[in-house]
């Protein structure tokens, strides 16, 4: 078990997957200063209620812990980073600092073994080839897919699941289940 500081936004963070982030708010621009300084991460967790802003939020029950990959001031005096995701946790407690910046007690999830993307997920791959022409997904810098782990995180990443389902997703430990699941949600919005 470990003691993370915890990041709240309102969408999903996958491994793999590097995210943009704009912090202005004392108590995350205090997280980051001390993650640079320390050469540590955080953690980033879907919020269940609340809201990003002003208030404490509570998330679900699983996580994604980050690291800082970039970093600029932007001219409107936010600070911009770029946090890449690495390591599953659950989230066994939290509590707010004075500050407001909630912290969590997390186990870590198992790290998992590296599956070839199956012939039977060339259709997944051609989907995730089509999102990734949007430019809206341009920001989140995703690397081409050379494993089952990459195809199903990305997928989660950018297709409109629902908040359980994005949870359920990230705490499975096997990837082609993963696809699985996602497949029977793209198979039920065709025929929607």
């Amino acid at each position: 078990m470990s003691l993370i500081p915890l990041f709240p936004l309102s969408m999903a963070l996958f491994p793999g997957v590097t995210l943009p982030l704009r912090i202005f708010e004392q108590r995350y621009l205090r997280l980051v200063t001390d993650c640079m300084k320390t050469d540590t991460g955080f953690g980033v967790a879907l919020i269940r209620s609340g809201r990003e802003v002003g208030s404490t939020a509570e998330v679900w029950p699983l996580g994604l812990y980050v690291r800082i990959v970039d970093w600029s001031q932007g001219e409107e005096g936010l600070l911009h980073i770029e946090v890449s995701g690495e390591s599953r946790f659950r989230v066994l407690e939290t509590f707010p600092e004075d500050d407001g910046l909630l912290m969590a007690e997390v186990e870590w999830l198992p790290e998992e073994e590296t599956h070839p993307v199956p012939e039977s997920c060339d259709g997944l791959l051609a989907v995730l080839n089509e999102l990734k022409e949007h430019a809206g997904m341009l920001a989140l810098k995703l690397p081409p897919v050379e494993t089952a782990e990459a195809l199903s995180w990305q997928l989660a990443q950018l297709l409109p699941l629902e908040d359980a389902t994005r949870v359920e997703l990230l705490a499975s430990h096997d990837p082609l289940e993963r696809l699985a699941s996602i497949a029977v949600n793209l198979d039920r919005w065709s025929q929607e």
